[in-house]
């Protein structure tokens, strides 16, 4: 008996492009080592927003003690930034931390078809020690009022946001990752346009700066991990119709 060769032509689940379409979505949208960061940068940013608020208070006060107390602060949060910037440093934790989350899952990583991994370039770290320096010069801006505490936001949306979409594009992430750039940007021009976005009460001027790098990066992170569970579920379907196929196809080859 002939064997009868099922017509597969028309149905999407057995293309193995769509396999690894999705399997690609998935690879580039898995946000948890993001989330981990997204924690440390929480920390981090907390650290560096009460070493610029107690500067300011430090500076107009002429605290000599505590101006020297904030210059210690200062070197501090340069040293946790280096930290969280060099790879072999903080880089190897959250990377262990996140495989354990993923547990069965595994490591996945999207290469773009090139089949090389990806390294990262001297520009990254450049850029990375650049992001240090500016905000730092941020600080000293305040300190020495020359920039309003009010722009401090769109001041570093200057440097934040083409930093982290150039980051983006280089680690080839998912959409997601234009997320925040994007939001971030759209904050700082609404605040330059005046509309009131701001926290105007001088105790919560710290959260001006909070609620739009962590809140957007929130935001942008949940997007993508959700996502990524969908192109999973879409990809076990595929596997899972493509070996119901496959068996199809034997049971029929044997008879």
């Amino acid at each position: 008996m002939a064997a009868k060769v099922p017509n597969r032509s028309s149905d999407a689940f057995a293309d193995p492009r769509e396999i690894a379409k999705w399997a690609g979505r998935y690879a580039k949208n898995r946000t948890i080592p993001f989330l981990i960061q997204w924690i440390c940068i929480v920390m981090l940013g907390v650290f560096i927003a009460a070493v610029v608020f107690l500067t300011l208070r430090a500076y107009r006060s002429e605290n000599v003690l505590w101006i020297l107390l904030c210059a210690a602060g200062i070197v501090g949060m340069i040293v946790a930034m280096a930290w969280f910037i060099v790879p072999k440093w903080g880089g190897d934790r959250i990377y262990r931390i996140s495989q354990w989350i993923y547990g069965e899952e595994g490591y996945a990583a999207y290469l773009g078809g090139s089949g090389e991994s990806i390294k990262a370039s001297s520009w990254v770290y450049a850029a990375g020690i650049g992001l240090a320096a500016y905000h730092l010069l941020g600080v000293l801006l305040i300190a020495g009022r020359y920039l309003p505490f009010q722009y401090t936001q769109p001041f570093s949306a200057l440097y934040m946001v083409p930093f982290f979409i150039a980051m983006t594009i280089t680690q080839r992430l998912g959409f997601w990752a234009f997320i925040w750039p994007v939001l971030y940007g759209l904050h700082a021009v609404l605040i330059l346009l005046g509309v009131p976005i701001r926290f105007t009460d001088v105790n919560l001027e710290i959260l001006n700066m909070i609620v739009p790098v962590f809140g957007y990066g929130l935001v942008a992170i949940l997007v993508g991990h959700l996502f990524s569970r969908y192109a999973l579920h879409r990809l076990k379907a595929l596997v899972r119709q493509g070996l119901v196929e496959t068996a199809e196809a034997e049971s029929e080859d044997q008879s």
